[in-house]
């Protein structure tokens, strides 16, 4: 009885050793982005580097270019990467035209 019980226990400290290894191995991932590749929040903020936001974009404004670098969205399916993408403070929500007329609508521009 004693030896079943010492070859239990050496069977569970192999398992727990392995699964050890492999948590060390999945904390050793290159650091990731704080948005997914692909996503709408990287199509957005690659529309930042390329400075499309210089002068204040509508929702509107902006699912147009994305239609044309062929990326086929609603506006409803910006709102929340546009809410994240300001928390983060790439982008600010303004209700002010480049030349001072005022929007209705949210407008979005870079931070500068």
């Amino acid at each position: 009885m004693e030896k079943e019980i010492e070859q239990r226990f050496e069977a569970l400290e192999m398992r727990v050793a392995v699964l050890e290894s492999r948590k060390k191995t999945n904390n050793t991932k290159k650091e990731q982005s704080w948005y997914k590749p692909g996503s709408t929040i990287e199509k957005v903020v690659n529309l930042i580097s390329e400075q499309f936001f210089d002068e204040p974009k509508s929702i509107g404004n902006i699912v147009s270019e994305l239609k044309t670098k062929d990326f086929h969205l609603k506006a409803s399916d910006l709102t929340l990467p546009l809410r994240k993408i300001v928390r983060k403070g790439l982008l600010r929500k303004t209700k002010k035209h480049a030349d001072g007329a005022v929007s209705k609508k949210w407008l979005y521009v870079k931070v500068s």
